[in-house]
């Protein structure tokens, strides 16, 4: 069995915002609305001695070969360590048979690309049609996407 492995470099060559990325980011809320999705109920791990927490969110859309699992922590002392706050991976499993097929090193880079997708989306949907100022409220990296 062979897994890939591939890193935040990796992904951020082959994954961008995009008019790609944004038909499969809606083609998911659509699957979603329509009640063709399984979406568990978070994993939350707090890990108060480091003032961290893990979290773990999975979904899987009827249908697809393969879903993901994705871990994300936040440990807000790092910065003390030199370290981002954040952090994160996620796990491609085959639908069919539950082996795992990569890992994504994504260090939240594709969280951050889905929320700014989502965010154009919402926008496409409920802007008015003639707009002539925009504004960003948030101050994140999710944010800035």
């Amino acid at each position: 069995m062979e897994i890939s492995v591939l890193t935040e470099q990796d992904l951020r060559q082959c994954v961008q915002m995009d008019k790609a990325a944004i038909r499969v980011i809606s083609e998911g809320f659509s699957q979603l609305a329509r009640g063709n999705v399984s979406v568990p109920p978070v994993l939350r791990i707090d890990i108060d001695d480091h003032e961290g927490e893990v979290d773990v969110k999975t979904a899987y859309i009827s249908g697809k070969d393969s879903f993901a699992i994705k871990i994300a922590s936040g440990f807000h002392k790092n910065h003390l360590k030199g370290l981002p706050t954040g952090s994160g991976m996620m796990v491609l499993i085959s639908a069919e048979t539950g082996i795992p097929i990569a890992i994504l090193l994504d260090n939240g880079y594709l969280t951050d690309v889905r929320t700014g997708i989502a965010g154009a989306i919402a926008a496409q949907h409920l802007a008015r049609e003639k707009i002539t100022t925009t504004g960003v409220i948030g101050s994140g990296t999710q944010a800035r996407y």
